[in-house]
């Protein structure tokens, strides 16, 4: 999750808010069939019921720990009833092809999306797999060019001027293209030659290169794309930044109202593709800023269910509420963050300096104090992504950079010419507060000192913090904090993280690697997925090896339900994009 989240960095911690009017009667309906997992395969197809392909590489899938909920008063799931969600505040754009949180948590339940990083329906567990959603089959044409094939009989909303009609392909077209030239996930699909409908209900994406599942994961990022009907925005795309008029969607909830600072309303679609769904009336999001505010309503039934707390708030509400259900994964971002060093000049130019401070840190004492034990050490990838590898992948030799040796650390300083030590700057704030970020920094702030490296914390406000940090903007022998999202294997804090050319200002450290840029354009130019583990575990050793970041302690995402709300399955979530879940979940009564 994503955040990923600077403004993407992700706040937008939501809870669903109950006070759940119940339906006049309460109506059993059947669990939704389940569908296959698909990924994309190194043959010429893929077909929606292939097996999903696993990375050779032996990667660990943490699972999820719940607490269990209060029998239900009513056998199985049943319509009706208002589910209620917190967001941080309204967002400062209302235009889907924004990559706000506040704009995220919402449009996922409006709008359909193409591909996803969620199972459908929503499964136990901390593991992503791109997934059918609106497409419903693709194949490779050719090493440049992928094919999609959507579901037919899908009708947007029953508003004007849409009026209810079918989804084409070529509204997917236009869709692509509001976000190849307007959203963030720009510079991938500028990859992309052309998009072009076929027919009625195909399309196909052309690269300019060998391309991989690159894009293909960038349509079932979190943060991707979602179909738009073109005249909903207006005859010069006015309207999108007015929610009311715009956010005409085909997805399993209709936009209702905006009550600005206060609540936005979605109504179930009565007319949503998925026989069914959703189960729930309605629901509400409603303006909680503040965490303790968050907490009270929880409490107190205003709303239902939070996502994205910390587990100290979690375990706070617990001692009260023993009968609450909380669900754990490893977060898709790290919180804190991850600690970049700016590469241009000394001393972080030099390899032995970057992997002493690296050595310096003990992350098991992080994890036990700061984090209260409720995180996990990984190497680069975050648990559960495909292609991961864990700190037991990696030989003896470069595991030891993410081990501690401050022993080690100290001839590392000597050898390279700083036997005393230097001084330093961790430029931070003081933001993600759930999480225990100032202790954290406060702890690596005393580590590095132990083996000479003197830090300073500098703890900036919100706006500066972006501009410098975020922006990647902080001076040679500096530091920064970075909380790193990590969706897809592809994301620029993953794989790409090192490179100037695909990652932009999410290579904080501004490296400068031509051998990791050759490995990963390879990376993302084939399609054949035994070349992909392997370029994939080249990719992550090298990181490790030049140690360009620091890597934290990933912890936990917690999402929290009152026990009257029954959900199906639970996934991490850096922007909240909780559709799928909400598409499922209902009211035990």
């Amino acid at each position: 999750m994503t955040g990923k989240r600077t403004g993407f960095l992700w706040a937008t911690l939501a809870l669903l808010f109950a006070a759940c009017g119940p339906a006049a009667t309460a109506t059993p309906v059947p669990s939704p069939t389940p569908q296959a997992t698909v990924r994309l395969s190194p043959g010429p197809t893929v077909a929606p019921t292939a097996t999903p392909q696993s990375a050779s590489v032996p990667t660990p899938q943490p699972a999820p720990t719940s607490t269990p909920p209060r029998p239900a008063t009513t056998a199985g799931p049943t319509r009706g009833g208002i589910i209620k969600y917190p967001i941080t505040g309204d967002p400062t754009s209302w235009d889907p092809v924004n990559r706000l949180f506040e704009n995220l948590a919402t449009k996922g339940n409006v709008f359909s999306r193409l591909l996803s990083l969620w199972n459908d329906p929503p499964q136990a567990g901390c593991k992503s797999e791109l997934t059918p959603w609106l497409v419903k089959e693709w194949k490779w044409v050719d090493d440049r060019t992928a094919q999609f094939t959507i579901h037919q009989g899908v009708k947007f909303h029953n508003k004007p001027p849409v009026n209810g009609r079918e989804v084409t392909a070529q509204d997917v077209a236009f869709s692509l293209e509001r976000w190849r030239t307007q959203d963030w996930l720009g510079p991938k699909f500028k990859l992309v030659e052309a998009i072009e409908a076929v027919d009625k209900y195909t399309f196909r994406m052309k690269a300019s290169f060998s391309w991989g599942g690159m894009v293909l994961e960038s349509l079932g990022h979190d943060y991707g794309p979602v179909v738009l009907a073109q005249e909903a925005g207006g005859a010069k795309g006015e309207l999108w930044e007015t929610p009311q008029k715009s956010w005409i969607g085909s997805g399993a909830f209709t936009f209702e109202q905006w009550v600005p600072g206060v609540k936005w309303v979605l109504a179930r679609n009565p007319g949503y593709w998925k026989e069914g769904r959703p189960l729930a009336d309605g629901l509400e999001f409603w303006v909680m800023p503040d965490l303790s505010t968050q907490m009270a309503a929880m409490r107190s039934g205003r709303i239902n269910t939070a996502g994205a707390w910390g587990d100290p708030q979690a375990e706070d509400v617990l001692r009260s509420n023993p009968d609450f259900q909380v669900f754990r994964c490893p977060t898709l971002s790290t919180f804190p963050g991850n600690l970049f060093m700016n590469n241009e000049g000394p001393p972080f130019s030099d390899v032995r300096v970057r992997r002493a401070l690296s050595m310096a840190l003990d992350r098991e004492a992080i994890v036990k104090g700061p984090h209260g034990g409720k995180a996990v050490i990984s190497a680069i990838l975050r648990p559960g992504m495909p292609y991961a590898l864990s700190l037991e992948d990696l030989s003896p030799q470069v595991r030891q950079y993410v081990e501690y040796h401050p022993d080690r650390a100290k001839a590392l300083l000597a050898e390279a010419g700083y036997t005393n030590g230097f001084d330093t700057v961790i430029n931070t704030n003081r933001g993600y507060t759930q999480h225990n970020h100032q202790a954290v920094w406060e702890a690596v702030a005393e580590m590095l000192g132990r083996v000479g490296i003197r830090a300073k914390l500098n703890f900036m406000d919100r706006g500066r913090y972006v501009a410098t940090v975020i922006q990647a903007n902080y001076p040679v022998g500096e530091m920064g904090t970075s909380p790193v999202l990590q969706t897809t294997p592809e994301d620029g804090h993953a794989l790409a993280n090192p490179s100037f050319k695909y990652a932009g200002t999410a290579n904080r450290s501004r490296v400068n690697d031509p051998e990791y840029e050759r490995l990963y354009e390879q990376f993302i130019s084939t399609i054949d997925e035994t070349k992909r583990n392997e370029l994939a575990r080249q990719l992550q050793t090298r990181q490790v090896e030049q140690t360009y970041r620091v890597v934290m302690p990933w912890v936990f995402d917690v999402f929290v339900a009152r026990p009257e709300l029954r959900i199906t399955g639970f996934r991490s979530s850096p922007a909240q994009e909780n559709s799928p879940l909400f598409e499922t979940a209902w009211i035990a009564r």
